[in-house]
């Protein structure tokens, strides 16, 4: 059953996403702008809108929110850490507040920026990644099963945008080391999402929080050069460190049961 589930939802995602996308390169339209923009966000949006239709279909039962200032500031730190700690190893911090300010400017100020930080990716995909897809893996996977998998079905779905003019990861490039690390980096990223969502009991929304915290971070300070290797080992070193902790709870339930 729930292996049936997660085919359908894979399935609805990628037609919700792949071919509004598809339609956009095909026609050459700019998803920056006019109705593209529309199109590319609603396509965006396509794990999140799997999930909406999964739960609408089937009435599965969704899972209760912790409320603490914990999961909170640790998503947010564990968000921001990464990208911030490898610019300022680089050296790149000075240089950056011209940029950062160029950045909010244009996406209208501190409200637009906002906006645009939680709705561009966090919302629009953690309901279906973290929502829908990772409490399913957990039945078969333990955290760095679930890790691996959900982490390649992440980064499959990217790979769309590496073919469509006008995004950043086209501007990138697929076979360059901002397009590889992009991929190794979302591992790491799944498990630190996965521990303040399960462990910390955050949910959804503490996936949400991880993920604005990145990629704000990552555009306000954004690593240069071989930064991105410097980042990408500071991400994978903090999902690292979460890794004992997670261990010595589950041992200390199996221990107390």
């Amino acid at each position: 059953m729930i292996k049936r589930r997660l085919v359908e939802f894979g399935v609805i995602c990628l037609v919700l996403t792949w071919a509004p996308w598809g339609v956009l390169g095909v026609l050459g339209a700019d998803p920056d702008e006019g109705v593209g923009s529309l199109v590319f966000a609603l396509a965006a949006a396509g794990p999140s809108l799997a999930a909406l239709v999964m739960w609408l279909l089937h009435r599965e039962r969704r899972r209760v929110v912790r409320w603490s200032l914990a999961w909170p500031v640790a998503a947010v730190v564990l968000g921001a850490l990464p990208p911030l700690v490898a610019t300022a190893l680089m050296g790149d911090l000075p240089a950056l507040p011209d940029h950062a300010a160029s950045v909010v400017a244009g996406a209208g100020g501190v409200l637009g920026a906002a906006a645009y930080t939680f709705l561009a990716g966090p919302v629009s995909e953690e309901f279906g990644w973290r929502g829908y897809v990772q409490p399913r893996l957990r039945t078969y996977f333990g955290p760095l099963g679930t890790t691996a998998v959900l982490g390649a079905a992440w980064g499959l779905w990217h790979v769309p945008l590496y073919f469509l003019p006008g995004t950043g990861q086209y501007d990138d490039g697929l076979f360059t080391q901002q397009g590889l690390t992009f991929f190794l980096e979302l591992f790491p990223l799944t498990f630190v999402m996965l521990f303040v969502s399960e462990r910390l009991r955050g949910g959804v929304p503490a996936a949400i929080l991880v993920h604005a915290a990145w990629n704000l971070t990552e555009e306000l300070v954004p690593p240069l050069g071989k930064g991105v290797w410097l980042e990408l080992l500071v991400l994978t070193a903090v999902a690292a460190a979460l890794l004992p902790s997670w261990t010595a709870v589950r041992r200390g339930r199996r221990v107390t049961a």
